[in-house]
């Protein structure tokens, strides 16, 4: 039998369980894209640039196991983009390598010889592994191994380049097709490394969990471990729904004075599930006695072994635990409530509203900068892999297309986004998916144009902007009645359009994650150059009391 090479990559993905695809149609890939339309399980979504292609796969991948189609087929989906050769935007792949997240990126490109950079190189640095198919017998298989290589042991994104003379030319291929069967999960856990963390937790008095964004899979098991063992538990910030805000054990993310204080006597710290951008206080790391890291699947065989170990009885010491973490984050709350925010929203006052009038089982997503820090600081977070955000890496424009992934693969669900006026100005623009898709999607975007600041804008007319795509509009000027703009707003989303709630953010008080990323910075730094900032600071801070 005869068959065009894209209607073998059709054939690879629907085997693959691709159910959305997403880049930007030009010459090299457009037969693919001709081919994909007609199949009856993968939707492809057009986007403005391959940035907001890489950034919409990056959410799909996060996402993919609790999505309503994973609930229904038990499977899983990894993010897809189309894209081309020539158009490589590595800025959305470097934030799936660094954080570990699956992409598969197929690629059309020219069969004219150094018709265009080369590629694979380009990108070979931030991708796990890079293919250029030759043949119309490899496509499938080829396919079918980059899936594998993305989404075993460390997560990340793979390459496949398909030249056009392979998609468009028919070619005899053995029939049958291979069938796409998962590969059995070959991790094998460290059974000596298991025993060691054992002895550790059980011998300390004051145990604790620190987690990260990959221990979101097993928020279960890490409940059932934090209370066979009275310890509390700090996440990072991207790993702020890794476990339940609302749980007594939960001390809060790893920067703030709830976590420090709950974290103050720690003598043995379990890791779980973080990478190299998750941000711990290593001062605080060099005071602990012992310290032990995990991957995620091997809590639960920790878990099993522990309880035949017949843990000590702790009730007295997680009643004493959980009164301090509560005092220590009411502590916390009421400090950001008295801060006087001049006029404008207080980010307490906002995040606590939006907490009153979200779903449980909302998705909240976050871009790059400020504003995220913020969200992951003071809005409670409860259920697994229902906070989004990207790493430190710049990945400016994330939170648009991200919201609008997760949205169209969850319709019936919640789809909140937490974005800057500089990110809405970088991929504003792609809310347009959500309304031709009439997806009800909520952008929150904390408008920080201020004149006194050193990110001035200039005057924006949002809501002009949101006319213009067509989503609703709804300000936020100070804090007076802002649960009754949410829900007016939660209500027009409902109804499927998109909304845009413009926020009249405070951004004079730093979150306590921003002071310890500043910290941190500074401490790397010879003293010289330290003193060198302080300066700075006063004169700036002396300059700014004067135009006031």
């Amino acid at each position: 039998m005869t068959n065009t090479g894209a209607q073998l990559v059709r054939y690879a993905l629907e085997q693959l369980n691709i159910q959305h695809v997403f880049g930007v149609v030009s010459t090299h890939n457009r037969e693919i894209y001709h081919e994909l339309n007609s199949s009856a399980t993968i939707k492809t979504h057009l986007v403005n640039q391959e940035l907001s292609a890489a950034f919409m796969a990056d959410a799909i991948s996060r996402t993919s196991h609790i999505s309503e189609a994973a609930q229904t087929n038990k499977i899983a989906e990894i993010g897809t983009m189309l894209i081309t050769a020539d158009a490589i935007i590595s800025q959305g792949i470097i934030e799936a390598f660094v954080t570990g997240v699956p992409l598969l990126i197929i690629a059309g490109s020219s069969d004219e010889p150094n018709s265009s950079l080369d590629s694979q190189q380009l990108i070979a640095p931030v991708t796990k592994a890079c293919f250029k198919v030759t043949q119309h017998q490899d496509i499938v298989s080829t396919l079918f191994e980059a899936y594998q290589i993305a989404t075993n042991g460390k997560p990340g994104p793979v390459y496949v380049e398909i030249p056009m003379g392979l998609q468009w030319l028919s070619e005899d291929i053995d029939q049958p097709l291979p069938l796409h069967r998962p590969a059995a999960n070959q991790a094998q856990l460290l059974t000596d490394k298991i025993n060691n963390a054992i002895q550790i937790l059980l011998k300390a008095e004051h145990p604790a969990l620190y987690l990260g964004w990959h221990a979101t899979q097993v928020q279960p098991a890490l409940i059932a471990l934090a209370e066979a063992i009275a310890a509390p538990v700090c996440t990072s910030l991207q790993g702020a729904s890794a476990f339940p805000a609302r749980h007594p054990l939960h001390a809060g993310l790893v920067a703030t004075p709830s976590a420090q204080r709950a974290l103050k006597d720690c003598d043995a710290l379990l890791i779980v599930g973080t990478n190299s951008d998750d941000i711990i206080d290593t001062e605080l790391l060099s005071t602990i006695s012992n310290v032990v890291q995990l991957d995620p699947q091997a809590v639960t065989a920790l878990l099993h072994q522990l309880k035949q170990s017949e843990p000590d009885d702790n009730l007295e010491r997680t009643s004493n635990l959980v009164k301090n973490i509560a005092k220590y984050k009411a502590q916390q709350k009421e400090d950001w409530l008295e801060h006087n925010s001049k006029g404008r929203v207080n980010p307490a006052v906002f995040f606590d509203a939006l907490s009153n009038v979200i779903d449980g089982n909302a998705i909240v997503v976050t871009g790059h900068g400020t504003h995220r820090a913020l969200a992951a600081e003071l809005l409670p977070i409860n259920s697994p892999c229902s906070f989004i955000s990207p790493s430190n890496y710049n990945a400016k424009g994330y939170c648009i297309p991200a919201v609008n992934a997760i949205k169209l693969a969850n319709p019936s669900k919640q789809v909140i986004g937490i974005a800057s006026d500089g990110s809405m100005l970088i991929s504003g623009s792609e809310a347009l998916t959500a309304v031709r898709n009439k997806i009800g999607t909520v952008y929150c975007l904390l408008n920080n144009n201020q004149p006194s600041t050193l990110k001035n804008l200039g005057h924006i007319n949002w809501g002009a902007f949101a006319d213009s795509l067509e989503c609703g509009y709804f300000p936020i000027t100070n804090n007076s009645g802002i649960d009754t703009i949410l829900r007016r707003a939660l209500e027009t989303a409902a109804q499927g359009q998109p909304v845009i709630i413009d926020v009249c953010i405070d951004y004079s008080r730093k979150s306590y994650y921003a002071q310890s990323q500043e910290k941190a910075a500074q401490d790397r730094l010879p003293s010289r150059d330290k003193l060198e900032i302080v300066k700075r600071a006063i004169v700036r801070k002396i300059m700014g009391a004067r135009a006031s």
